[in-house]
């Protein structure tokens, strides 16, 4: 016959087992990108509207956190929302053609950062 304080190590035992430490062992993944950045239109004239095209995956199933950022800063041109996953971006007025870095940074709770970006050439209209 088994003494009552061999069950419960056994017990206690199965019950570690299952649900885990809690002693901070677990992994975060990072965000992929799947797809993208992409831009309806590589080559836009001033006041053009351009819609963005991005997948990202996160293993872990996290809420994902977006921010868009034109480079370089001048002259701007707009996104609709800069938060989003997809946001469209309308083309700032050049007298010359120059090319514009659309970047994203995406974050996890975690902290998990990933840099992505696509280029767009804009014409004078």
């Amino acid at each position: 016959m088994k003494s009552s304080s061999s069950r419960w190590a056994v017990v206690a035992l199965l019950v570690v087992a299952a649900l885990g430490t809690g002693c901070g062992t677990g992994f975060n993944n990072s965000p992929l990108v799947t797809e993208g950045p992409m831009v309806s239109s590589r080559d836009v004239a001033s006041g053009d509207e351009v819609q963005m095209h991005l997948v990202v995956t996160d293993k872990d199933g996290d809420p994902l956190v977006y921010n868009w950022l034109q480079e370089p800063l001048a002259p701007a041109g707009s996104f609709s929302d800069v938060t989003v996953r997809e946001p469209s971006w309308v083309a700032p007025e050049v007298s010359s053609p120059r090319t514009f870095v659309l970047k994203v940074t995406i974050k996890d709770p975690e902290n998990a950062t990933l840099i992505s970006w696509t280029s767009i050439l804009v014409h004078p209209r």
